[in-house]
Order: structure tokens, then sequence, then C-alpha cells
């Protein structure tokens, strides 16, 4: 059915409507599931957006860059480098510009201290890293590319950030729940009068009873989860998700080359935008469910995500590594870095993405599509 729908641009358009209807009830049932096993399991909402949500969300960019250098044989190696890299620069892009705009004009984002601190610093300290590995490897005819072996250098990049995120949200779990212990005891139930050191075993005494009262008893006891439910979600999800992007991108690609648009113009745009439908809809719908957690989680860790995992993992599978272009080098990837600090910086200030920064993000994703169809 899919050759038969690409077999001309007309129909093709069919493919893309298929495929965007599929991207946005794949995301809508991943991200159902996912957030089930996670509340499941007590991850905190935005341990769910940075870890589980941001890997299930970017699963349309790991498939359409993946396939596109399996299918590296049949489409040429230049074609499939701006595509594979075209489409994860133009998601980061999407998500920094595109999603936190759209869900800042929806309400303001107050991001949590975490967010602040750790993930977007990361994330900007990633893009930077991207830019400058840009300039140092170039090919004999003066080519600059991404070797192969940087694939391995980002891969682990990620293992290491999914331990540390995994790791400091299982602290402030611990965290909370002391702290949920603490107010639960009732200071004046410690007998006045008692020096200081019998003040202490009367506490502790105290403490120890605490712990194992109804309401400490139920702020640890396991969420019910229907697990074959929630995976059931996941996997129709996944199925939904990679089905749609190959309908929703090669349709696209069909059509913008009867319109004599360039392959990194398509990557940048057209891939870039389907791909990051599953992160839009999520974010819109976890900031109108004021679930800011999730939406800010989901968008900075699906730029980590594209970026190390899926952009490592390309590279893995690209024999020479990826060649970039010009405009790649000195346009697309410092728009992704100068994107992702501007919008740490919002964040910074006074810890919330306010409705006119959220603005400015959209005019800044306006500028940079108008350069594109018009100069690229």
């Amino acid at each position: 059915m899919l050759e038969y729908l690409l077999a001309n641009p007309w129909t093709a358009l069919v493919a893309v409507l298929i495929g965007g209807i599929a991207l946005i009830a794949g995301g809508e049932w991943l991200v159902r599931g996912a957030s089930s096993v996670a509340l499941g399991l007590r991850i905190s909402p935005l341990v769910v957006g940075l870890t589980i949500v941001a890997l299930c969300t970017s699963a349309p960019e790991m498939a359409v860059s993946f396939s596109s250098v399996l299918r590296a044989g049949a489409e040429g190696a230049n074609d499939v480098a701006d595509v594979a890299i075209g489409n994860v620069v133009g998601s980061n892009i999407c998500n920094i510009l595109l999603i936190l705009g759209c869900c800042a004009m929806i309400r303001p984002l107050k991001a949590q201290e975490l967010i602040v601190k750790r993930d977007f610093p990361v994330y900007v300290v990633i893009a930077l890293a991207t830019c400058a590995l840009a300039f140092p490897f170039v090919k004999e005819n003066g080519d600059r590319y991404f070797p192969q072996w940087l694939g391995i250098v980002f891969l682990l990049a990620f293992v290491a950030y999914e331990i540390v995120a995994i790791k400091q949200a299982r602290r402030d779990e611990n965290a909370a729940h002391m702290a949920n212990v603490v107010d639960v005891v009732v200071p004046d139930a410690v007998p006045q009068g008692l020096s200081e050191p019998l003040r202490e075993v009367a506490k502790k005494s105290q403490g120890a009873a605490v712990a194992t009262t109804p309401e400490v008893a139920q702020d640890r006891a396991p969420v019910k989860t229907n697990w074959a439910l929630a995976i059931l979600q996941i996997l129709i999800g996944l199925v939904a998700l990679v089905g749609g992007a190959r309908y929703f991108v090669d349709g696209s690609v069909t059509v913008a080359r009867a319109l004599g648009v360039s392959e990194l113009v398509i990557g940048l745009t057209l891939v870039a935008l389907g791909t990051s439908l599953p992160e839009l809809t999520v974010s819109a719908v976890a900031t109108y469910r004021n679930q800011i957690d999730v939406a800010l989680g989901n968008v900075v860790g699906s730029c980590i995500c594209n970026v190390v995992l899926i952009l490592g993992g390309t590279l893995l599978l690209a024999p020479g590594g990826l060649a970039l272009k010009t405009q790649t080098v000195f346009v697309d990837i410092p728009v992704m870095l100068v994107s992702g600090a501007i919008a740490a910086w919002f964040c910074l200030t006074d810890r919330k993405l306010e409705r006119w920064e959220g603005a400015v993000l959209l005019l800044m994703q306006a500028g940079y599509a108008f350069y594109l169809v018009k100069f690229a």
C-alpha cells in the first residue's frame, strides 16, 4: 500500500495524512502506557518525562535516522547523511522553539530546580560539543564529517546521563519520603523539661513508631497498575509511531522532491516536524493538564536523546561516518545550540518560561523556517 500511495505526489499526500494520524495516536497510547508503568514503579513525573516519555516520543526520529542509513546503498550516502543529521538537528530546533513556545503560550511553564541546574545545562553542553566536533574532522576533498567512532562516545554519554537521572530520582524520592515522615511527627508529643540527650532518645523512639503509621505506609504503598494493559499500550504506540513515521516522512519526501526541495531542507523541516509531532502532542496535552514536569522533561529529555542516542546510533550504523554540509556546520547546528541556550536562560532567570518568552521562541522558529525556505 505504501508503494501505491507514493507512486505520485498527490497520493503521497494521503500517506502524509495517514502517517500524521498514526503518529499522534501512537504517541498518545505510548505515553499512557509509559505513565502507567512509571506510576506503578513510583517514579516522579519529571523522571517519567526525562526518561520513559522522552525515549518513547523519540522513537520516530530513531526510526527515520536508522532506516535512512540502512537504505544508504539505494539512495546515496550524501542524501542519507543530510536526512539523518537534518532530522536530529531539525527535531531539536522544533522541540525547543516550536514545542516549548507553544506550551508556554498555553500556560507559563514553571521549571523545577533539577531541570534548570542539571538537564538544560547538560543539553547545552551536548549541543556545544556537537557544534565543536563539526569542525576538526575533514576528508581529503575538504568536506567535514562526523567519524563513526564518535557514535560510541555519544552512546556512552547517553548511558551515563540515564544512570545519573535515575539515581537522582531515587535520592529525591527517599528525601521526599523522609520529609513526609517528619511532617507526621508531632513536636509537642516530646515531653518538655527533659535534658538534651533524653529528648534525642524520645524523638528517635517517636520517629520509629511513626514510620509504621498508616499515613507513611500508605505513602510507600505501590500504585495499582494494570501491567498487561500498560505494556499493550506501549507496544501499540511504538508500532503506530514507527509506521506513522515512515508514511509521513516518505510521503513528505516524495512531495518535496517533486517540488524541487533539497534533501537537507527536507530533513530540517518536513522530516523534523513530522518526527516531532509526538513530542508536540505529549507536551501540549501535559501542559493543558498542568503536568509541567512531564512537558518540560519530555522536551529536554528528547533533545538529549536525539543527539547522544539517535545520532550516536546512526553514526555506528554508517561506515565512514556521516558527511556534513557547510550549511549544517555553520547554520543549523549553531541554531540548535543557540535555541537551547536561550530557552535555558529564560528558565534560569525566574525558574519559569513566561508567555512572552514562548512568543520569542515561536518567532525564532518562524525566522529559521523562513531562512530555510528562502535561502537554503
